[in-house]
């Protein structure tokens, strides 16, 4: 294994593996920065998500080392796990101080802001969003920095894929997307969980570890801790890098998916002097071969900010389109899709 020597702020020589010299690191960094386009922000401020746990701790370590602009490190406290959620906050407070970090924490209770139906870790993450974004957008932001690795997007490709959300869920984790105006970006998105575990134990930093990970009710925890572990062993031992090059590629594709929708529902659609109300033209809808279509209506959910249909009511929306009949559609709560002889209309009540 090559070696480097690095420089403690303390003036003390270490080796460190090549991996995780300060040589290494800032390279990855730097083509990271480049290529999700953190580096070229013109305003150097990031909100930098932590939890307490390894790879959050690491992200913050990273930029904390590199990065030439302010970070601020932010927690939520999601008050489920008692103690635990405190001990994690308190662990995080101390370490921004150690650090000389800039320090924002914030307590919200998801039990009682879970909505009806909803899970309680899909609840957390809204909030933790909600939360995030209200963050940035008080110290005028410019992005937030989420702790997510190349072992957390191959689990949640195979959750996706396993509870049917197809071609589009098998993206799994975007390198960067968006909460409105504020960018998000995943630094550590090529960075396997076990290598930032392993840089934090030969920097000598320690993390928390959530113990409800461990529980493998939970059906990620399941794919992660007896999945994958039992794939690598009994067919690839490289599944994890397979599955998340995979994605990579699938994103292409939905990248020119989403943009042919969007110059073929530019195509069908017609003016409107209600806000509430989009009209497409339905003739010209029924020339398009029923794949055209499905691309269309997702694009139309993206335009209105509405929940994705399922591939089943997706097809189903599609086939009353092909129809001549006339039909109405519940699409969610507060939209509903109306099917007359010349126009399909999209209706906010």
């Amino acid at each position: 294994m090559k070696y480097i020597e690095c420089s403690t702020m303390a003036g003390k020589n270490f080796k460190y593996p090549y991996e995780f010299s300060d040589h290494a690191l800032k390279k990855y960094f730097l083509l990271i920065g480049e290529r999700q386009g953190f580096l070229r922000l013109e305003k150097k401020n990031l909100v930098t998500a932590i939890s307490g746990g390894g790879d959050s701790v690491a992200l913050l370590w990273l930029f904390k080392k590199f990065y030439d602009g302010e970070i601020i490190a932010a927690h939520v406290n999601h008050k489920i796990r008692g103690q635990d959620s405190d001990l994690d906050a308190e662990f995080v407070r101390e370490l921004a101080f150690s650090w000389n970090i800039k320090f924002y924490e914030c307590a919200v209770n998801v039990l009682d802001e879970k909505f009806s139906g909803e899970s309680l870790e899909t609840a957390a993450r809204r909030i933790r969003y909600r939360e995030l974004e209200r963050i940035a957008l008080e110290n005028n932001s410019s992005g937030i920095l989420l702790g997510h690795n190349r072992d957390d997007l191959a689990e949640t490709v195979l959750f996706n894929l396993f509870r049917g959300s197809g071609i589009r869920g098998a993206v799994g984790i975007p390198e960067t997307n968006s909460i409105g105006d504020i960018k998000i970006f995943r630094p550590l998105i090529d960075l396997r969980r076990n290598f930032l575990r392993e840089l934090l134990r030969v920097r000598g930093i320690s993390w928390r570890e959530d113990n409800s990970n461990l529980d493998t009710a939970y059906t990620r925890n399941f794919i992660r801790l007896e999945l994958l572990p039992l794939i690598e062993n009994k067919i690839n031992s490289r599944v994890i890098d397979h599955v998340a090059d995979f994605a990579k590629d699938i994103t292409d594709f939905r990248a020119f998916d989403e943009e042919r929708g969007h110059e073929l529902l530019r195509a069908v659609m017609l003016d409107s002097d209600d806000e509430n109300i989009l009209r497409l033209d339905r003739k010209k809808l029924r020339t398009f071969k029923a794949r055209d279509i499905n691309l269309i209506i997702r694009e139309l959910g993206r335009n209105l900010n509405i929940k994705t249909l399922s591939r089943d009511r997706l097809n189903e929306l599609t086939g009353l389109i092909i129809k001549n009949d006339r039909f109405i559609f519940q699409w969610c709560g507060c939209f509903t899709i109306e099917g007359t002889g010349g126009f399909i209309t999209c209706k906010k009540f």
